[in-house]
């Protein structure tokens, strides 16, 4: 089983954002992660519109609903290489949160289906980007990028992101983080993985 599957074991209503994530964190070092490069993103309910730390942390006082959405993002390291890794996942039944994480995983798997084909950077953002509209959402990631490169531990300042102002950048030759964070009213959805093109 992987981390999140693991996880997922210990999604029961009344854990907090807090427990949740130093139990992530904890499966990750139980399966060798030597360290984390970016600390567990765990967001319950309207967190999930949240994609990078910045003011929001995993917090003691938010609490799993019955019906909930569950936005987790991983990020091991192993022998100074990154692992990136994120799911939405439903708890209970909630038709909005189905469908928004229904359309989240296909709008991932359609682009990074497409970063294979794919020249630029600029090409795979405005595949993304289309999908993303044409089904009524919204980019949340605050600095509007859909991802990035994959560095080593020692180069996280050199990371590139796939969005417009590195339009030109051939995507060849390197391995990516695709995670395009897509919402509408007050939630949101991301699913990511890691790709070497």
């Amino acid at each position: 089983m992987t981390a999140c599957q693991q996880s997922k074991l210990f999604l029961k209503p009344g854990i907090s954002e807090k427990e949740f994530a130093l139990k992530c964190e904890e499966i990750m070092y139980s399966l060798g992660a030597e360290a984390l490069w970016y600390p567990m993103l765990v967001n319950f309910n309207k967190n999930s519109i949240y994609c990078t730390r910045g003011d929001h942390l995993p917090s003691e006082d938010v609490i799993l609903l019955e019906n909930d959405i569950v936005l987790v993002d991983y990020s091991p390291m192993l022998d100074g290489k990154w692992g990136d890794y994120s799911e939405t996942i439903l708890i209970g039944h909630d038709p909005k949160f189905d469908q928004l994480i229904k359309d989240a995983k296909q709008i991932f798997e359609l682009t990074y289906a497409y970063s294979t084909q794919a020249a630029t950077i600029g090409d795979l953002f405005k595949f993304c980007e289309e999908l993303i509209h044409a089904r009524g959402y919204r980019l949340l990631d605050p600095y509007g990028n859909i991802g990035h490169s994959i560095e080593d531990g020692s180069n996280q300042d050199k990371r590139i992101y796939i969005s417009p102002d590195n339009a030109h950048i051939h995507l060849k030759g390197r391995k990516w983080a695709i995670e395009p964070h897509i919402g509408k009213g007050e939630y949101g959805a991301k699913f990511e993985n890691v790709t070497a093109l």
